[in-house]
């Protein structure tokens, strides 16, 4: 009798205190109805069940499991709201608060006959305003299937009660900018003008003056701006040129005395000179649907634009910065009844690129119309000084107004692609620079010596199968007989035709492959952008595959990316770095949260004479007369080494590559190595290697001296023809 005298006594003190925390709920809470009356007679067992079932609901609630909180609800509760509704009240609920988890916890349950109530804690975890925290009640009543919730919008949160709602009002933040590595702005965020012509608005009389004009403030010459107004629809839109405000200031009296000029005013994120590196940097998009609700737990609004590719993309926690503002809670007719939180923004962080905006610049105007990819890096860093894709395209087009929408629009339904970034993203057979890779293989494998020597015919009966040629069938006289290190130097197919079939006979297929992920290539570089990994097959398979493989056909498959950042490795004695196109993050008040150092990645897997043989085979293809590239390079004062490259490709002419780099020492300028890839060319040697030559010269001239003119420029940076002519399709020429 004492036991149960002492039993009952302490439920007695627990229904007291139930009822004392849930009377200062409801005061929090607001008006509460649709409580029972006790007759103080609590169920223990069904209070126990009451507490498994509530927490059951909360634990569904934590991981976002609407159906099964949906399901726990009573028949008229069901029946009062869907599915649908109730789920999108939750959503809404985290979405306007912030919210990133809570926690919960049952702070004591009352059960008798069909009715219980329950008082439990949620801590809400929210990403703008820290932890808030509201202790509340719920109701459940018991039918045939069990005890189920009496849901109340009060659930989620007291302050609900009586039909008040929650009003999230946003403060945004400044986006941080970018810059060149010198402090030269790339991206800012500020009023801007789209200036363009209607062509049947513009006077005869006036068009020479005003193409002078335009040409003053875009990247465009008159006589380029003459052809594109002769050739777009009289009463089309012709967009010229994206401002500041600031910038074109002194340029909008003069034009807007001509006729036929659209200016308009927006604010956008602005991308200087027409877009800088634009497939580095990116462009900014409205929030796309599938990431809308993660977006507004951050404190965004719906109209906000996010970054959508390139650092805008990798960096939009950093650039966005937080969002600030403040949660309201307001009545059915719109008063405020209490600010529930509130938080200020903060500013988002800059960045300071590695990109060199000069030689970015004057490479992206030399590349005409062709289909092409340009990287330069610092062989000693990673650092990318320049990243080219070429058509490139103009990021303001993705934040104009009406009238600019045709830009973008021939961005989606251009059939060159020019939005797609075949510096990381493109993936080619790499052709005969891969020899390079298969070189260092020989050597390693023991099989041969720098000076092992082979005749290098025209052609060659390969793997007792078929007979594969050499890439001077088309010029007439063979190479002759040569050293290892003179195969490079000449690009002989043979040479490594007989690599690639001993390699595979002697037990060594997959060797090749193993020295071409030594190099990093068939995975991703770990640049702060988008990238493909591009395709090394783990073996040939096949004597006939191997010496494909060999000489960089087949399977292989790599981006312009991955060939520099190898390329780099040779220049400095074998460290891969990753190539990295972010120097530093920076405040709005200057201090540094981060600054780049060099990453290693790993050192190739070579040793010091293979290198040193690599080395000696690269300076020849450039030095020797016998060389591939001798008669592009010659007179070039800068000492380079490199490897031209021509790739086939089932798509008709050959690509064109040219891979090297400088060999000048200078403690204060970083020798760089630069790797040109051009679509469907032709000859390496003849269209990549004076694109590499004009990426150096300029380098080391502070952008002053263009290197020469290119096969498809009338003068430097100014295009002759619509597209170089290119070379002989039968032609596998280096």
């Amino acid at each position: 009798m004492k036991v149960r005298a002492r039993f009952l006594l302490i439920f007695a003190c627990l229904v007291l205190v139930a009822t004392t925390l849930m009377a200062g709920c409801l005061g929090m809470g607001g008006d509460w109805t649709g409580q029972p009356i006790w007759s103080g007679k609590g169920d223990v067992t069904s209070a126990a069940t009451v507490q498994h079932v509530l927490e059951g609901f909360l634990t569904d609630w934590a991981v976002e499991d609407y159906p099964a909180m949906y399901a726990r609800l009573t028949r008229l509760s069901r029946d009062a709201i869907t599915l649908e509704e109730f789920t999108r009240i939750y959503e809404n609920f985290a979405q306007t608060l912030t919210l990133e988890s809570i926690q919960t916890q049952v702070l004591s349950t009352l059960a008798e006959a069909n009715h219980a109530e329950a008082a439990y804690r949620v801590a809400y975890y929210t990403r703008l305003f820290g932890i808030l925290s509201r202790d509340t009640v719920a109701t459940l009543t018991r039918e045939p299937d069990g005890w189920r919730i009496q849901w109340e919008t009060g659930m989620l949160l007291p302050d609900l009660r009586g039909g008040n709602r929650l009003d999230f009002v946003s403060q945004l933040p400044s986006r941080g900018r970018i810059f060149d590595r010198s402090g030269a702005p790339l991206a800012a965020y500020e009023n801007a003008l789209a200036i363009g012509v209607v062509p049947g608005e513009i006077l005869p009389e006036q068009a020479p003056d005003l193409f002078a004009a335009l040409a003053e403030i875009s990247i465009y010459s008159s006589d380029s701006l003459g052809r594109l107004v002769e050739s777009t629809p009289d009463d089309w839109y012709l967009p010229v040129v994206s401002l500041s405000q600031a910038a074109a200031v002194p340029y909008l009296e003069h034009l807007q005395s001509f006729y036929g000029v659209r200016i308009s005013e927006f604010r956008s994120r602005f991308y200087l000179d027409g877009g800088v590196a634009p497939h580095a940097l990116g462009y900014m998009l409205y929030i796309p649907e599938e990431l809308l609700d993660d977006y507004l737990r951050r404190g965004y609004r719906q109209d906000e634009r996010i970054g959508a590719y390139g650092l805008e993309a990798a960096f939009e926690a950093e650039l966005a910065g937080v969002h600030g503002g403040s949660v309201y809670v307001k009545s059915t007719s719109g008063q405020i009844v209490s600010l529930l939180a509130t938080s200020e923004p903060s500013p988002g962080l800059s960045i300071t690129t590695t990109l060199d905006k000069t030689l970015q610049t004057h490479l992206q105007t030399s590349l005409g119309n062709l289909r092409a990819a340009v990287v330069v890096i610092e062989v000693d860093s990673g650092r990318v000084l320049a990243l080219v894709s070429n058509p490139h395209f103009n990021p303001n087009a993705f934040d104009l107004t009406e009238i600019d929408h045709s830009m973008l629009e021939s961005y989606f339904s251009d059939p060159a692609q020019p939005l797609f970034n075949r510096a990381t993203q493109g993936q080619y057979p790499l052709g005969s620079i891969f020899k390079v890779i298969s070189m260092s293989a020989a050597l390693e494998s023991g099989l041969y010596r720098p000076d092992s020597r082979f005749f290098c015919g025209q052609s060659m009966w390969v793997c007792n199968s078929v007979t594969l040629y050499d890439w001077t069938i088309n010029y007439g006289l063979a190479s002759g007989d040569l050293s290892l290190v003179e195969g490079l130097m000449r690009s002989c197919n043979p040479w490594f035709y007989r690599i690639g079939e001993s390699l595979y006979n002697n037990d060594q297929d997959g060797f090749l492959s193993e020295m071409a992920y030594s190099f990093g290539l068939g995975a991703l570089t770990g640049i702060e952008i988008a990238e493909a990994p591009g395709n090394i097959p783990p073996v040939a398979g096949s004597c006939l595959n191997s010496a494909q493989i060999s000489i960089g056909q087949g399977e292989v498959l790599v981006t312009p990316l991955q060939v520099a950042a190898f390329f780099a490795a040779l220049a400095n004695g074998g460290t891969l770095y990753r190539p990295a196109l972010v120097e530093s993050l920076s405040t709005v008040t200057g201090e540094k949260t981060y600054t780049f150092t060099p990453d290693l990645q790993g050192e190739l897997p070579i040793s010091e004479k293979t290198l040193a043989a690599l080395a000696e085979g690269l300076r020849m293809v450039v030095e020797e007369q016998r060389g591939t590239a001798y008669g592009t390079l010659q007179g070039l004062e800068i000492p380079v080494s490199g490897k031209t490259g021509t790739a086939e490709t089932p798509s008709g002419t050959s690509h064109a590559w040219f891979a090297g780099y400088t060999r000048v020492n200078d403690p204060d300028r970083p020798d760089i190595a630069v790797v040109v890839l051009l679509e469907n060319a032709g000859e390496g040697s003849v269209m990549a290697a004076p694109v590499f030559r004009r990426a150096v010269t300029l380098y080391f001239s502070d952008g002053e001296d263009p290197g020469g003119i290119m096969p498809w420029e009338s003068e430097p940076y100014v295009l002759y023809q619509p597209e170089p002519e290119p070379a002989d399709e039968s032609t596998t020429g280096e």
